[in-house]
Protein backbone atom coordinates (compact mmCIF):
# COMPACT_ATOMS: atom_id res chain seq x y z
CA UNK A 1 0.00 0.00 0.00
CA UNK A 2 1.26 3.79 -0.69
CA UNK A 3 0.58 6.66 1.26
CA UNK A 4 -1.41 8.21 -0.83
CA UNK A 5 -3.95 5.05 -0.99
CA UNK A 6 -3.31 4.34 2.75
CA UNK A 7 -4.07 8.49 3.05
CA UNK A 8 -7.10 8.12 0.93
CA UNK A 9 -8.74 5.94 2.83
CA UNK A 10 -8.82 7.48 5.68
CA UNK A 11 -9.87 10.78 3.96
CA UNK A 12 -13.17 8.40 3.05
CA UNK A 13 -13.13 7.47 6.21
CA UNK A 14 -14.05 10.91 7.39
CA UNK A 15 -16.62 11.76 5.31
CA UNK A 16 -18.87 9.09 7.16
CA UNK A 17 -18.59 11.75 10.26
CA UNK A 18 -18.02 10.43 13.64
CA UNK A 19 -19.99 8.59 16.71
CA UNK A 20 -19.34 9.82 20.06
CA UNK A 21 -18.28 7.23 22.25
CA UNK A 22 -15.38 4.99 23.42
CA UNK A 23 -17.22 1.33 22.29
CA UNK A 24 -15.76 1.19 18.30
CA UNK A 25 -12.56 2.22 19.50
CA UNK A 26 -12.15 -0.27 21.88
CA UNK A 27 -13.42 -3.15 19.58
CA UNK A 28 -10.55 -1.80 17.39
CA UNK A 29 -8.03 -1.74 20.03
CA UNK A 30 -8.76 -4.93 21.42
CA UNK A 31 -8.87 -6.64 17.61
CA UNK A 32 -4.86 -4.86 17.65
CA UNK A 33 -3.81 -6.09 20.54
CA UNK A 34 -4.68 -3.57 22.75
CA UNK A 35 -1.52 -1.59 21.79
CA UNK A 36 -2.73 1.87 24.60
CA UNK A 37 -1.44 -0.72 27.20
CA UNK A 38 1.45 -1.60 26.10
CA UNK A 39 3.30 2.05 26.73
CA UNK A 40 3.38 4.56 29.32
CA UNK A 41 1.16 7.36 28.76
CA UNK A 42 0.46 10.95 30.23
CA UNK A 43 -3.55 11.49 28.83
CA UNK A 44 -4.33 15.85 28.55
CA UNK A 45 -7.80 17.03 28.16
CA UNK A 46 -8.47 20.69 28.03
CA UNK A 47 -9.87 23.32 25.88
CA UNK A 48 -6.92 25.69 24.99
CA UNK A 49 -3.20 24.77 26.26
CA UNK A 50 -3.01 21.15 25.53
CA UNK A 51 -0.73 21.16 22.82
CA UNK A 52 1.73 24.29 24.58
CA UNK A 53 1.47 22.03 27.87
CA UNK A 54 2.68 19.18 26.65
CA UNK A 55 5.84 20.80 24.04
CA UNK A 56 6.50 22.14 27.55
CA UNK A 57 6.75 18.54 29.39
CA UNK A 58 8.16 17.10 25.51
CA UNK A 59 11.25 19.26 25.39
CA UNK A 60 12.12 18.67 29.26
CA UNK A 61 11.94 14.85 28.81
CA UNK A 62 14.07 15.36 25.75
CA UNK A 63 16.15 17.46 27.22
CA UNK A 64 16.61 14.36 30.03
CA UNK A 65 17.39 12.16 27.29
CA UNK A 66 14.07 10.07 26.88
CA UNK A 67 11.89 9.31 23.07
CA UNK A 68 8.86 11.06 23.42
CA UNK A 69 6.09 10.02 21.66
CA UNK A 70 3.58 12.92 20.90
CA UNK A 71 -0.48 12.63 19.46
CA UNK A 72 -1.82 15.86 18.45
CA UNK A 73 -4.88 17.16 16.85
CA UNK A 74 -5.44 19.52 15.65
CA UNK A 75 -2.37 19.93 12.87
CA UNK A 76 -1.36 22.78 11.12
CA UNK A 77 1.52 22.25 8.72
CA UNK A 78 0.73 18.32 7.24
CA UNK A 79 -1.31 15.13 8.08
CA UNK A 80 1.47 13.42 9.51
CA UNK A 81 2.44 15.88 12.03
CA UNK A 82 -0.38 14.46 14.28
CA UNK A 83 2.19 11.26 14.97
CA UNK A 84 5.64 12.36 16.06
CA UNK A 85 8.69 11.32 18.26
CA UNK A 86 10.79 14.06 19.58
CA UNK A 87 9.53 16.32 16.84
CA UNK A 88 9.95 14.30 14.24
CA UNK A 89 6.98 13.58 12.02
CA UNK A 90 5.75 9.98 10.94
CA UNK A 91 7.42 9.10 7.79
CA UNK A 92 4.39 8.37 4.60
CA UNK A 93 6.07 4.91 4.32
CA UNK A 94 5.80 4.29 8.15
CA UNK A 95 2.04 5.29 8.01
CA UNK A 96 1.18 3.10 4.73
CA UNK A 97 2.36 0.21 6.53
CA UNK A 98 0.81 0.60 9.57
CA UNK A 99 -2.40 1.23 8.00
CA UNK A 100 -1.44 -2.60 6.34
CA UNK A 101 -2.70 -3.84 9.28
CA UNK A 102 -5.55 -1.36 10.24
CA UNK A 103 -7.65 -1.45 7.33
CA UNK A 104 -8.05 -5.16 7.49
CA UNK A 105 -9.18 -5.32 10.78
CA UNK A 106 -11.43 -2.66 9.89
CA UNK A 107 -12.69 -4.70 7.12
CA UNK A 108 -13.60 -7.50 9.60
CA UNK A 109 -15.38 -5.61 11.84
CA UNK A 110 -17.90 -4.15 9.00
CA UNK A 111 -18.16 -7.50 7.76
CA UNK A 112 -19.13 -8.57 11.44
CA UNK A 113 -22.20 -6.11 11.62
CA UNK A 114 -20.02 -3.86 14.10
CA UNK A 115 -19.55 0.14 13.68
CA UNK A 116 -17.07 1.14 11.75
CA UNK A 117 -14.25 2.94 13.29
CA UNK A 118 -14.32 6.91 12.39
CA UNK A 119 -11.00 8.90 11.00
CA UNK A 120 -10.23 9.63 14.61
CA UNK A 121 -10.31 6.48 15.66
CA UNK A 122 -8.57 4.75 12.97
CA UNK A 123 -5.80 7.47 13.82
CA UNK A 124 -5.26 6.98 17.48
CA UNK A 125 -5.11 3.36 16.60
CA UNK A 126 -1.92 3.90 14.35
CA UNK A 127 -0.36 6.53 17.01
CA UNK A 128 -0.63 3.32 19.22
CA UNK A 129 0.60 1.14 17.24
CA UNK A 130 3.50 3.63 16.03
CA UNK A 131 4.95 4.31 19.11
CA UNK A 132 4.91 0.47 20.53
CA UNK A 133 6.63 -0.42 17.38
CA UNK A 134 9.29 2.83 17.88
CA UNK A 135 9.58 1.28 21.66
CA UNK A 136 9.46 5.19 22.75
CA UNK A 137 9.43 5.96 27.00
CA UNK A 138 6.40 7.79 26.74
CA UNK A 139 3.69 8.97 24.95
CA UNK A 140 2.02 12.68 25.23
CA UNK A 141 -1.49 11.64 24.43
CA UNK A 142 -3.98 14.50 23.73
CA UNK A 143 -7.84 14.11 23.53
CA UNK A 144 -9.21 15.71 20.74
CA UNK A 145 -12.45 17.17 21.31
CA UNK A 146 -14.09 16.21 24.95
CA UNK A 147 -12.62 13.29 27.49
CA UNK A 148 -15.05 10.90 28.81
CA UNK A 149 -16.38 9.68 24.96
CA UNK A 150 -12.69 10.85 23.51
CA UNK A 151 -11.24 8.23 21.26
CA UNK A 152 -8.06 8.32 23.00
CA UNK A 153 -9.71 8.07 26.22
CA UNK A 154 -9.34 4.46 26.03
CA UNK A 155 -5.72 3.81 28.37
CA UNK A 156 -6.36 1.83 31.66
CA UNK A 157 -3.55 3.33 33.81
CA UNK A 158 -2.04 6.18 32.53
CA UNK A 159 0.84 7.90 34.51
CA UNK A 160 -1.14 10.51 35.43
CA UNK A 161 -3.91 12.86 33.68
CA UNK A 162 -3.64 16.58 32.94
CA UNK A 163 -6.44 19.22 32.86
CA UNK A 164 -5.75 22.58 30.10
CA UNK A 165 -7.83 25.38 30.67
CA UNK A 166 -10.96 24.94 30.25
CA UNK A 167 -13.19 27.35 28.02
CA UNK A 168 -16.72 27.44 25.73
CA UNK A 169 -16.29 25.07 22.62
CA UNK A 170 -17.70 22.07 21.11
CA UNK A 171 -21.34 22.78 23.37
CA UNK A 172 -23.57 20.43 20.76
CA UNK A 173 -21.19 17.83 22.23
CA UNK A 174 -19.69 19.18 25.66
CA UNK A 175 -22.60 20.80 27.60
CA UNK A 176 -23.98 24.91 27.92
CA UNK A 177 -21.71 25.79 31.01
CA UNK A 178 -18.16 25.82 31.74
CA UNK A 179 -19.11 22.84 34.56
CA UNK A 180 -20.98 20.62 32.17
CA UNK A 181 -17.80 20.85 30.23
CA UNK A 182 -15.24 20.15 32.85
CA UNK A 183 -17.16 17.10 33.94
CA UNK A 184 -16.68 15.73 29.67
CA UNK A 185 -12.99 16.73 30.47
CA UNK A 186 -12.65 14.76 33.52
CA UNK A 187 -13.40 11.62 32.38
CA UNK A 188 -10.35 10.94 31.65
CA UNK A 189 -9.15 10.62 34.98
CA UNK A 190 -8.67 7.29 37.18
CA UNK A 191 -8.92 5.99 39.88
CA UNK A 192 -5.68 6.66 42.18
CA UNK A 193 -4.20 8.00 38.85
CA UNK A 194 -2.78 11.70 39.94
CA UNK A 195 -4.28 14.87 38.26
CA UNK A 196 -2.52 18.21 37.11
CA UNK A 197 -4.43 20.90 36.66
CA UNK A 198 -4.12 24.42 35.02
CA UNK A 199 -5.09 27.03 37.38
CA UNK A 200 -9.18 27.25 37.88
CA UNK A 201 -11.27 29.57 39.36
CA UNK A 202 -12.73 28.64 42.49
CA UNK A 203 -15.96 26.90 41.45
CA UNK A 204 -14.52 25.10 38.90
CA UNK A 205 -11.78 24.14 41.23
CA UNK A 206 -14.18 22.79 43.75
CA UNK A 207 -16.04 20.70 41.46
CA UNK A 208 -12.46 19.24 40.02
CA UNK A 209 -11.44 18.67 44.36
CA UNK A 210 -14.94 16.65 44.42
CA UNK A 211 -13.82 14.49 41.24
CA UNK A 212 -10.43 13.96 42.82
CA UNK A 213 -11.83 13.04 46.10
CA UNK A 214 -14.60 10.14 45.40
CA UNK A 215 -11.34 9.01 43.13
CA UNK A 216 -9.11 8.42 45.69
CA UNK A 217 -6.93 11.08 43.38
CA UNK A 218 -3.78 13.17 44.58
CA UNK A 219 -4.66 16.43 43.02
CA UNK A 220 -1.91 18.80 41.90
CA UNK A 221 -2.89 22.25 40.39
CA UNK A 222 -0.66 24.65 39.31
CA UNK A 223 0.06 27.51 42.08
CA UNK A 224 -0.24 30.93 40.83
CA UNK A 225 0.38 32.17 44.60
CA UNK A 226 3.49 31.05 44.19
CA UNK A 227 4.23 32.52 41.15
CA UNK A 228 6.27 35.62 40.51
CA UNK A 229 6.65 37.06 36.82
CA UNK A 230 9.97 38.79 36.78
CA UNK A 231 9.46 40.07 33.26
CA UNK A 232 7.59 39.39 30.50
CA UNK A 233 7.70 40.54 26.49
CA UNK A 234 7.41 39.54 23.09
CA UNK A 235 10.81 38.13 23.46
CA UNK A 236 9.75 35.77 26.32
CA UNK A 237 9.57 35.80 30.24
CA UNK A 238 11.48 35.55 33.34
CA UNK A 239 9.57 34.23 36.63
CA UNK A 240 10.08 32.47 39.94
CA UNK A 241 7.74 29.20 40.51
CA UNK A 242 8.11 27.64 44.28
CA UNK A 243 11.62 29.39 44.63
CA UNK A 244 12.93 28.32 41.15
CA UNK A 245 13.63 31.07 38.39
CA UNK A 246 12.65 29.68 34.46
CA UNK A 247 13.01 31.46 31.30
CA UNK A 248 10.37 30.94 28.16
CA UNK A 249 11.46 32.09 24.60
CA UNK A 250 7.59 31.85 23.55
CA UNK A 251 5.47 35.15 24.89
CA UNK A 252 2.38 35.50 26.23
CA UNK A 253 1.06 35.53 30.09
CA UNK A 254 -1.13 32.40 29.50
CA UNK A 255 2.25 30.67 28.00
CA UNK A 256 3.27 30.65 31.94
CA UNK A 257 0.43 29.30 33.07
CA UNK A 258 0.76 26.41 30.87
CA UNK A 259 4.47 25.92 31.88
CA UNK A 260 3.95 26.07 35.35
CA UNK A 261 1.77 23.41 34.36
CA UNK A 262 4.03 21.45 32.68
CA UNK A 263 6.88 21.80 35.66
CA UNK A 264 4.04 20.19 37.65
CA UNK A 265 3.53 17.44 35.42
CA UNK A 266 7.25 17.04 35.28
CA UNK A 267 7.37 16.45 38.94
CA UNK A 268 4.94 14.26 38.91
CA UNK A 269 6.67 11.94 36.67
CA UNK A 270 9.92 12.21 38.66
CA UNK A 271 8.42 9.33 40.27
CA UNK A 272 9.34 7.27 37.01
CA UNK A 273 11.81 9.11 34.86
CA UNK A 274 15.03 10.74 35.99
CA UNK A 275 14.29 14.50 35.85
CA UNK A 276 16.22 16.99 37.10
CA UNK A 277 15.62 20.79 37.57
CA UNK A 278 18.27 21.50 35.05
CA UNK A 279 16.25 19.05 32.06
CA UNK A 280 12.81 21.56 33.33
CA UNK A 281 14.95 24.89 33.19
CA UNK A 282 17.01 24.02 29.10
CA UNK A 283 13.76 22.03 28.35
CA UNK A 284 11.34 25.36 29.08
CA UNK A 285 13.70 27.67 27.82
CA UNK A 286 14.01 25.93 24.43
CA UNK A 287 10.05 25.21 23.49
CA UNK A 288 8.80 26.47 20.21
CA UNK A 289 5.06 26.12 19.74
CA UNK A 290 4.12 26.82 16.37
CA UNK A 291 1.03 28.71 15.28
CA UNK A 292 0.45 29.83 18.77
CA UNK A 293 1.30 33.91 18.87
CA UNK A 294 3.93 33.63 16.71
CA UNK A 295 5.93 35.90 14.96
CA UNK A 296 6.32 35.31 11.64
CA UNK A 297 7.77 38.24 9.63
CA UNK A 298 9.50 41.53 10.88
CA UNK A 299 8.20 44.02 8.10
CA UNK A 300 5.94 44.74 8.38
CA UNK A 301 5.33 43.12 11.73
CA UNK A 302 3.06 39.72 11.38
CA UNK A 303 2.10 37.86 14.18
CA UNK A 304 -0.24 34.66 13.62
CA UNK A 305 -2.61 32.58 16.02
CA UNK A 306 -4.29 29.22 15.88
CA UNK A 307 -7.16 30.79 18.15
CA UNK A 308 -10.38 29.53 17.37
CA UNK A 309 -12.60 29.59 20.49
CA UNK A 310 -13.95 31.70 23.14
CA UNK A 311 -10.52 31.39 25.62
CA UNK A 312 -8.26 31.19 22.68
CA UNK A 313 -9.65 34.70 21.52
CA UNK A 314 -9.22 36.20 25.02
CA UNK A 315 -5.61 35.20 25.36
CA UNK A 316 -5.23 36.85 22.15
CA UNK A 317 -6.74 40.15 22.86
CA UNK A 318 -4.95 39.77 26.20
CA UNK A 319 -1.70 39.74 23.86
CA UNK A 320 -2.66 42.29 21.28
CA UNK A 321 -3.95 44.80 24.59
CA UNK A 322 -0.35 44.01 26.60
CA UNK A 323 2.23 44.52 23.34
CA UNK A 324 0.32 46.44 20.68
CA UNK A 325 -1.91 49.23 22.42
CA UNK A 326 -1.66 52.41 20.33
CA UNK A 327 -0.39 50.43 17.00
CA UNK A 328 -2.62 50.14 14.23
CA UNK A 329 -3.94 46.61 13.75
CA UNK A 330 -4.69 44.98 10.79
CA UNK A 331 -6.55 41.46 11.25
CA UNK A 332 -6.43 38.46 8.71
CA UNK A 333 -9.41 36.50 9.87
CA UNK A 334 -11.80 33.32 9.04
CA UNK A 335 -13.39 31.09 11.37
CA UNK A 336 -15.30 27.97 11.34
CA UNK A 337 -18.84 27.68 11.18
CA UNK A 338 -19.79 25.91 14.09
CA UNK A 339 -17.67 28.33 16.05
CA UNK A 340 -19.38 30.90 18.02
CA UNK A 341 -17.90 33.44 15.54
CA UNK A 342 -20.23 36.48 16.92
CA UNK A 343 -18.27 36.52 20.50
CA UNK A 344 -15.16 35.99 18.72
CA UNK A 345 -16.01 39.28 16.55
CA UNK A 346 -17.06 41.04 20.03
CA UNK A 347 -14.17 40.07 21.93
CA UNK A 348 -11.65 40.87 18.86
CA UNK A 349 -12.94 43.48 17.13
CA UNK A 350 -12.45 47.23 19.23
CA UNK A 351 -8.87 46.85 18.42
CA UNK A 352 -8.78 46.46 14.62
CA UNK A 353 -7.78 48.94 12.28
CA UNK A 354 -8.74 47.01 9.56
CA UNK A 355 -10.07 43.45 8.98
CA UNK A 356 -9.79 41.21 5.68
CA UNK A 357 -12.06 38.21 6.08
CA UNK A 358 -11.31 34.55 4.42
CA UNK A 359 -12.96 31.45 3.82
CA UNK A 360 -10.64 28.74 5.23
CA UNK A 361 -10.35 25.90 3.17
CA UNK A 362 -12.50 23.68 5.65
CA UNK A 363 -15.97 21.91 4.69
CA UNK A 364 -17.04 23.56 8.04
CA UNK A 365 -15.76 27.03 7.52
CA UNK A 366 -18.12 30.15 7.87
CA UNK A 367 -18.25 32.24 4.75
CA UNK A 368 -16.44 35.23 4.63
CA UNK A 369 -19.18 37.77 3.71
CA UNK A 370 -20.83 36.70 6.73
CA UNK A 371 -17.84 37.06 8.90
CA UNK A 372 -17.19 40.65 7.68
CA UNK A 373 -20.79 41.85 7.60
CA UNK A 374 -20.14 40.52 11.56
CA UNK A 375 -17.09 42.95 11.94
CA UNK A 376 -19.15 45.95 9.91
CA UNK A 377 -21.47 45.74 12.51
CA UNK A 378 -19.43 47.34 14.71
CA UNK A 379 -18.51 50.30 12.59
CA UNK A 380 -15.33 48.60 11.31
CA UNK A 381 -13.50 49.17 7.69
CA UNK A 382 -13.65 45.22 6.43
CA UNK A 383 -12.66 43.43 3.08
CA UNK A 384 -12.79 39.96 1.64
CA UNK A 385 -9.90 37.87 0.18
CA UNK A 386 -10.10 34.87 -1.77
CA UNK A 387 -7.32 33.34 0.04
CA UNK A 388 -5.12 33.83 2.95
CA UNK A 389 -2.05 34.78 0.70
CA UNK A 390 -3.99 37.58 -1.24
CA UNK A 391 -5.08 38.74 2.51
CA UNK A 392 -1.93 39.03 3.30
CA UNK A 393 -0.93 41.09 0.14
CA UNK A 394 -3.46 43.15 1.03
CA UNK A 395 -2.92 43.79 4.56
CA UNK A 396 0.77 44.45 3.71
CA UNK A 397 -0.11 47.09 0.99
CA UNK A 398 -2.39 48.17 3.83
CA UNK A 399 0.23 48.47 6.13
CA UNK A 400 2.39 50.80 4.03
CA UNK A 401 0.22 54.09 4.85
CA UNK A 402 0.41 53.36 8.66
CA UNK A 403 2.78 54.27 11.15
CA UNK A 404 4.17 51.15 12.90
CA UNK A 405 1.36 48.45 12.11
CA UNK A 406 0.56 45.20 12.90
CA UNK A 407 -0.90 42.33 11.09
CA UNK A 408 -2.72 39.63 13.17
CA UNK A 409 -4.05 36.55 11.81
CA UNK A 410 -6.37 34.44 13.63
CA UNK A 411 -9.16 32.48 13.75
CA UNK A 412 -8.67 28.89 12.79
CA UNK A 413 -5.95 26.42 12.52
CA UNK A 414 -7.67 25.32 8.84
CA UNK A 415 -5.11 28.18 7.14
CA UNK A 416 -2.09 29.55 9.38
CA UNK A 417 -0.04 26.53 8.55
CA UNK A 418 0.42 27.73 4.59
CA UNK A 419 0.95 31.10 5.24
CA UNK A 420 3.38 30.10 7.46
CA UNK A 421 5.19 27.90 5.27
CA UNK A 422 5.29 30.55 2.76
CA UNK A 423 6.50 33.40 4.43
CA UNK A 424 8.99 30.94 5.82
CA UNK A 425 10.47 29.84 2.09
CA UNK A 426 10.28 33.79 1.72
CA UNK A 427 12.04 34.31 3.57
CA UNK A 428 15.02 32.16 3.09
CA UNK A 429 14.96 32.80 -0.19
CA UNK A 430 15.55 36.35 0.02
CA UNK A 431 18.44 35.61 2.89
CA UNK A 432 20.00 33.09 0.09
CA UNK A 433 19.76 35.78 -2.40
CA UNK A 434 21.48 38.70 -0.53
CA UNK A 435 24.58 35.81 0.30
CA UNK A 436 25.09 36.03 -3.20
Amino acid sequence: MTYEEAYLYMKETGKRGSIYGTETVKELLLRLGNPQDRVPVVHIAGTNGKGSIFAFVGHILEDAGYVVGRYISPTIFTYLERFQINGHYMKESEFARIMETVIPVCEDMEEAGLPIPTAFELETAVAFLYFVQKKVDIVLLETGMGGKNDATNVVKQPLCTVLASISRDHMQFLGDTLQEILEQKMGILREQVPCVAYPMQNEMRQIWLKKCDKMRIEPIMADTDQLQVIAENLHGSRFCYKGQEYELGIPGIYQIYNSITAIEVCNCLKKQYDLKNVNIKNGLKETVWEGRFQKIKDVPLTYIDGAHNEGGWRSLRENIRAYFTGRPLIYICGVLADKEYEKMVDIMAPFASFIITVTPDNPRALDKEILADCYRSYGKSVDTAEDVFTAQRQAETLAQEMTEPVIVVFGSLSFIGPLISRISSTIKQERATKKK
